[in-house]
């Protein structure tokens, strides 16, 4: 007898999440798409997006990550704040499930509101 396959999902999910590293503590995470922004993440924050399958350009002030999103797939995205001349920057990533997993415990789920639109 066959064994039963789930049905994919029709939507994906994007995972945005910034460290509890005391680097640049008091510096914010700002996160935008097209412009408009979606999220601002503190130390150890993390915030959940539905999404519809596709590609996503997100950006702040200094960087930008493209995040292709299948059917059914969730994918991570890091921000990472990085030390500067005269103040740190944010810095955009893309990683594994695995870099979010081993200290997502530590993290606190900030509610969002944003929907994206493609």
């Amino acid at each position: 007898m066959p064994e039963a396959t789930q049905p994919k999902s029709a939507t994906g999910k994007i995972i945005v999440y910034r460290g509890s590293s005391i680097v640049g503590a008091a510096l914010g995470c700002p996160v935008r798409y097209k412009e408009q922004e979606i999220v601002e993440l503190g130390r150890g924050k993390y915030a959940e997006f539905d999404v519809a399958p596709g590609r996503y350009i997100l950006t702040n002030k200094t960087s930008a990550v493209e995040v292709i999103v299948d059917p059914g797939e969730v994918r991570y995205v890091r921000c990472m704040i990085k030390t500067g001349l005269l103040t740190g920057r944010a810095d955009l990533q893309i990683v594994d499930k695995e870099s979010f997993a081993q200290h997502q415990a530590d993290y606190e789920r900030k509610e969002v509101s944003f929907i994206f639109a493609q």
